[in-house]
């Protein structure tokens, strides 16, 4: 299992992180490298300058060494030490390597842990005098001692500490300043972000809003238009088929003959012409505004449509299934969800050629609050929701569906659609 704790990191720790993380990485590089970087430089340097000085010490202690002069030598050797405090020690022996002289700093630094010799050497020029131009003719080198040079890198190191101390001190101040612009700018950040944040929540709660009270006006629209049909419409029919029911009877009692009969043939047409737009007026208002939700509820409205497609749907069989108490639902709510499962299963009628559809309606209790599921699933042939997202009963469905905090999802594929409609009841 792959670690992410930065997961749970609030925008403002995650801005600080991409900035410090890299600044302290390189802080600690710069720390690393100021310290090495002398360590190795001290290290070059006693390497070259040991050699150096134990082959200069060599050359100049040759006379003395063979004159016997070695208080003469020790106080020169003294003097080399004492102003160089690279050195801490410096030996001489005789050829035999018996001690001769030891000279010491006074600094008490700590030994290198190696040292470096040299061989005091005496060199015997001859010249041959018979010849005319004198010249040499060999030379003999003898050796008569040797020169051990212990170095110190003590001295240098503490100067090299100080110089690092410096340049950490200015690094940490660096870092210092990094850290607080990185905090201010996150916090700025910040500070933004959940203000846009803030403002995209009240556009889109306004938007909520305003969906609710379009859908809101267009259902009391639709409620005028259906009383309007119901009573203006209705009762007009109702006239024309008591008048025209009248013409028949009056028909009846005159004299028979072609012309009465036509004229109650036309008149019991009109009669059924106004039962025909009576049956689809009422329809209209059914559609326009559903009276079984007002007088069953939702799930009873839900499952009356149910039926109602179950009995129309020729060779596709309807299911509905409720559970939990839906009595006390917000009309407007109640109306949305009505309206969501009506297009639905009209989409499903139009397109899936499904044989078999199940509606289910569910009141969900959480641990916060209880919200209403609402789950409509058929074996039909699916669809490429990529190119129905777009499609105007999916996105009236999906704005319904948010207009109350709620939400739309769709499964599909070759075979079957589940569509499930979550809306949140709160407390």
């Amino acid at each position: 299992m792959a670690l992410t704790p930065w997961r749970g990191w609030s925008v403002r720790t995650r801005l600080l992180s991409i900035i410090i993380v890299p600044a302290a990485y390189m802080f600690v590089t710069f720390v690393v490298y100021a310290w090495q970087a002398p360590l190795t430089e001290v290290r070059e340097e006693l390497a070259e300058r040991g050699p150096l000085v134990a082959k200069v010490l060599a050359d100049s202690s040759e006379y003395s060494i063979t004159a016997g002069k070695l208080d003469e030598l020790k106080a020169s050797v003294s003097r080399i030490v004492q102003s160089d405090s690279s050195i801490h020690k410096v030996e001489l022996f005789d050829k035999a390597r018996r001690p001769l002289l030891q000279v010491a700093s006074r600094s008490g630094g700590q030994p290198e842990p190696s040292y470096y010799e040299a061989p005091i050497q005496r060199r015997l020029i001859w010249m041959n005098m018979q010849t005319r131009t004198p010249g040499p003719e060999g030379m003999t080198v003898e050796t008569v001692g040797q020169v051990r040079v212990t170095m110190s890198s003590t001295a240098m190191l503490r100067k090299q500490t100080g110089r690092f101390y410096f340049a950490l001190l200015v690094a940490s101040l660096g870092l210092l300043v990094c850290v607080l612009l990185a905090w201010h700018l996150a916090r700025q950040f910040n500070h933004s972000l959940n203000a846009s944040i803030g403002a995209l929540r009240e556009a889109d709660a306004e938007k909520r809003r305003l969906i609710r009270k379009v859908n809101s006006a267009v259902e009391e629209e639709r409620k005028s238009i259906a009383l309007e049909i119901h009573d203006e419409l209705n009762a007009t029919l109702i006239a024309v088929r008591l008048e025209s029911q009248r013409i028949v009877d009056l028909s009846r009692k005159l004299e028979q003959g072609a012309e009465a009969q036509e004229i109650a043939t036309r008149a019991q047409g009109v009669i059924q012409l106004a039962l025909g737009l009576y049956n689809s007026g009422r329809a209209l208002v059914r559609r326009l505004r559903p009276e079984v939700l007002d007088m069953l509820g939702l799930q009873g409205a839900i499952e009356e449509m149910v039926r109602h497609y179950d009995r129309a749907g020729a060779g596709c069989r309807f299911a509905f299934h409720a559970e939990g108490d839906f009595s006390k639902l917000d009309s407007a709510l109640a109306i949305s969800a009505y309206r969501t499962v009506q297009e639905a299963l009209s989409n499903v009628v139009k397109h899936a050629n499904a044989t078999r559809v199940a509606v289910t309606l569910r009141r969900a209790a959480g641990a916060q609050d209880s919200a209403l599921l609402i789950e409509i699933a058929d074996n039909g042939k699916g669809y490429d929701p990529a190119q129905a997202s777009a499609g105007i009963g999916i996105v009236g469905m999906r704005e319904r569906a948010e207009a109350f905090g709620g939400s739309l999802a769709i499964a599909t594929g070759h075979q079957g659609t589940t569509i499930t409609i979550r809306l949140p009841l709160g407390q």
